[in-house]
């Protein structure tokens, strides 16, 4: 029996490895999925296992001569196909840290330079503005604005300006 932790960190299982070959065809299960083994309590990336992996691995393909015969190029060399379009995962980017976040938030928050972090530049620059052109006396207001949304980023209830959830 396997468990995996998906994406919200949150286990799913268990279930048989019949199910988790479905579930990586399926896409539900990628190659760093963490694993839980529950007959030796072991956690590995589901890439570890030969059948999964196997899933995850493309296979080799030949493209077909273009010209002339078949086995007979015309040019003289040997066929070479094309590359393969690269593939770029966004999941893969790092998520921003919710703990980060969160105390530069509590700290920092009356210059807005938690939402710089997060990617709300918009946002942090009218936290700048109003602290800076207001002779600090609006720090008072983006003060606790910033300590709510920091307290808010610890509990990670915000998330970054790309939409993706604050990591630990």
């Amino acid at each position: 029996m396997y468990s995996i932790v998906g994406a919200d960190n949150r286990e799913y299982g268990p279930v048989e490895m019949d199910t988790l070959v479905q579930w990586a065809r399926e896409g539900r299960v990628v190659a760093r999925t963490t694993v839980l083994d529950h007959a030796t309590g072991r956690r590995f990336l589901a890439c570890d296992l030969e059948e999964l992996n196997a899933i995850f691995t493309p296979t080799a393909t030949v493209a077909p001569p273009t010209h002339g015969t078949l086995g007979k190029p015309t040019s003289g060399l040997p066929h070479v196909a094309p590359p393969a379009p690269v593939l770029v995962l966004d999941s893969l980017k790092p998520r921003r840290s919710r703990i980060a976040a969160g105390l530069l938030g509590i700290f920092l928050g009356s210059l807005g330079v938690h939402r710089f972090y997060l990617g709300y530049t918009g946002v942090g620059t009218v936290m700048l503005v109003i602290t800076l052109f207001t002779c600090g006396f609006g720090a008072l207001l983006t003060g606790i604005w910033g300590l709510i949304e920091g307290i808010l980023c610890l509990l990670g209830a915000m998330t970054d300006a790309d939409g993706r959830k604050l990591g630990v």
